[in-house]
């Protein structure tokens, strides 16, 4: 879990205040890349070991967090969030082969962009079915040469890397 005083928040905060309404981004922050993505708590659990809550990010994309219960977060159904990702945690698997755990995160994509970034290679990633894309730093599991654009690959991401920001009222509509 990302401590609660980080700088991304401030700049992201900076970031909704200023510029149009937007629903997903990525922003560059002491040397990482932070992906955010608006969404709308659908459900939350809390059982003795971790909790946490599913998030509705797209038409038909569910984005999962979960955290130990010490922690004492609470939201409400229907509260808008902010789910933040850093690009180290989101993990890409060539092909079609799903290889990390089945409680994960995990959306099927295709590159879109290669570039290289602080020494690694940065992947940006359209989700399928979605309007959002989420950027990956560092090698692609299940391949040995270097993945181009257009490419399809598996977007995981561990539910405990990800981190919320509540959203007060704004101006802007989620489906």
């Amino acid at each position: 879990m990302i401590p609660p005083r980080t700088p991304w928040r401030d700049k992201l905060t900076e970031i909704l205040a200023n510029e149009v309404p937007i629903k997903q981004g990525s922003i560059p922050v002491d040397g990482t890349i932070i992906n955010w993505i608006a969404g709308v708590i659908q459900s939350q659990h809390e059982g003795l070991v971790r909790a946490g809550v599913r998030i509705k990010v797209g038409d038909r994309a569910d984005l999962r967090v979960r955290w130990i219960p010490e922690n004492d977060r609470r939201f409400i159904i229907g509260q808008r969030v902010i789910a933040a990702i850093p690009a180290q945690a989101v993990r890409l698997e060539s092909g079609l082969f799903r290889r990390s755990k089945q409680r994960w995160n995990r959306w099927v994509g295709r590159i879109v962009l290669v570039e290289q970034w602080e020494g690694a290679r940065l992947y940006t990633v359209k989700i399928h079915g979605e309007v959002w894309t989420i950027k990956s730093c560092g090698v692609v599991l299940g391949t040995e040469q270097a993945m181009r654009p257009w490419d399809v690959v598996n977007v995981v991401v561990d539910p405990q890397e990800v981190d919320l920001m509540t959203v007060g009222m704004r101006s802007w509509h989620y489906k």
